[in-house]
């Protein structure tokens, strides 16, 4: 017999949200916050210890049936499976009913760079509209930074002499340290003071939906503003920077993270595969050249190849005997 057996899943949450909000960040504590709610929603008045893994399938169903999206609900079913496990660890239950149950299979959407004349065309706007917006915008675009972080710049964050900024990371619960260029230095100088630096009034900015919406009115332009950030991730990348110092500018966690927007830049490593093939391929080894085709150096090494003094068009013969078709690899 548990001695905590008859509490319910409400009053548990209780105790849930008490230890979330001491660990984990404030988005993390919101989202949890919302997502608790839907579980009360759901399993109503249930005991926590009545809550089979049969009531997480149906929830799951439950929550499908509804039209929730599938990151939505994997991130609720991570939720339930950390409360579980809290519940676990106080002896309210003798088993996680979340353990074993499968996340839903999530499609990643590919990442769709934003033009840059976008970008240019969007700061233009903003300049002679809407001069916060803009300041805004020039800070993300050139840092990288959510829009939560750009809001919550503080000035005893800016490192004016040395051209710096401490940024405590609100998803990492980190801080990060971003050189100034001079476009956002000039915003971020202009902009100083005490406390906050995006203000309204004397309250603390926290959100500008309503400008965003009426820019991209007024621009025609159709994107969000997290845009800048994978803006921002491609430019340091096609300007040349290591994938781990793209990383560090980002700060992500895990480089796997970063590595997304390597599939982005195809154009820089399709020119990177084609600088293997010598410019004048064709007229040193005619023998190889098939209509419209180049090889690649590797393939070069497994052909019986002929002087340059054979005719073009010949497709020479391969180490068998057989047609150059048939001798590659």
């Amino acid at each position: 017999m548990r001695a905590n057996e008859g509490i319910t899943l409400r009053r548990f949450i209780v105790l849930y949200l008490r230890r979330c909000r001491v660990y984990n960040a404030t988005k993390t504590y919101d989202g949890k916050r919302t997502y608790v709610q839907r579980f009360i929603n759901y399993f109503r008045k249930k005991n926590v210890c009545d809550i089979s893994r049969a009531d997480v399938e149906s929830y799951i169903q439950a929550r499908r049936g509804k039209g929730a999206g599938i990151p939505t609900i994997n991130r609720e079913l991570a939720t339930l499976k950390n409360l579980f496990a809290y519940a676990v660890d106080l002896g309210y239950v003798e088993r996680n009913p979340v353990k074993g149950v499968k996340l839903l299979p999530e499609v990643r959407k590919p990442l769709r760079p934003l033009p840059t004349e976008d970008v240019a065309a969007w700061l233009d706007w903003c300049a002679a509209h809407d001069p916060l917006l803009y300041d805004l915008s020039v800070i993300a675009v050139n840092t990288g930074l959510r829009r939560g972080d750009v809001l919550k710049i503080r000035g005893e964050d800016i490192d004016l002499e040395r051209r710096v900024l401490a940024v405590a990371i609100s998803k990492t619960r980190g801080v990060q340290y971003i050189p100034l260029n001079d476009m956002v230095f000039t915003v971020l100088e202009r902009r100083w003071r005490e406390g906050f630096i995006f203000v309204n009034g004397d309250t603390h900015l926290k959100s500008f939906r309503r400008r965003f919406r009426r820019g991209k009115a007024g621009t025609g332009l159709s994107f969000g503003f997290h845009d800048f950030r994978h803006w921002f991730a491609l430019a340091v990348l096609v300007a040349g920077a290591d994938i781990r110092t793209t990383q560090t500018l980002l700060g992500h966690a895990r480089l796997a993270t970063t590595e997304r927007y390597l599939a982005v830049i195809d154009g820089r490593r399709r020119q990177a595969v084609d600088a293997l093939i010598p410019a004048n391929f064709s007229q040193l080894f005619p023998a190889v050249c098939l209509p419209n085709m180049t090889l690649p150096l590797w393939a070069m090494g497994d052909l019986n190849l002929r002087p340059p003094a054979c005719k073009a068009g010949v497709r020479g013969d391969g180490e068998d005997g057989g047609t150059v078709e048939e001798a590659r690899p």
